[in-house]
């Protein structure tokens, strides 16, 4: 893997550029369950969530691009998750955070990378919680 950004060459880490991949999915089936929401408070749960995972998507590649290249047009080729409702989605991304952790191993050059997935596992377990609360009340 190369570890110097030069913005010209392509994304030397497939397993980011994989990583991508599913997240561009993630966010596809979001907007799924956002238009289908059964309940104005799920819709906007997951509303919430959505923006937050954006957020989360975007640092994620931009600390990933400074590493190893950016990602160019046509590389990208995005892939649903299995999970189709939204408690199973936020389960499937916390397998993909620790998914992220095991890769990083002890490698510092990870370390901005890693700070952001722990950032994310909180909000993703506090939506988790959320989610189970209106479970509970709907």
């Amino acid at each position: 893997m190369e570890t110097t950004n030069k913005n010209k060459e392509p994304m030397k880490n497939d397993f980011i550029l994989n990583l991508e991949n599913r997240l561009r999915g993630i966010g596809t089936r979001l907007k799924e369950l956002h238009f289908s929401a059964p309940s104005i408070t799920i819709h906007k749960l997951i509303d919430d969530y959505s923006s937050d995972f954006a957020e989360f998507e975007d640092e994620i590649m931009e600390n990933s691009q400074a590493l190893w290249g950016t990602i160019k047009p046509g590389e990208l080729d995005p892939v649903l998750p299995e999970a189709t409702d939204f408690i199973t989605l936020l389960e499937e991304v916390r397998g993909i955070l620790a998914g992220i952790k095991k890769e990083a191993g002890e490698d510092m050059m990870w370390t901005g990378i890693i700070n952001i997935v722990d950032e994310f596992w909180s909000t993703t377990n506090k939506y988790i919680y959320l989610q189970n609360i209106e479970n509970k009340v709907g």
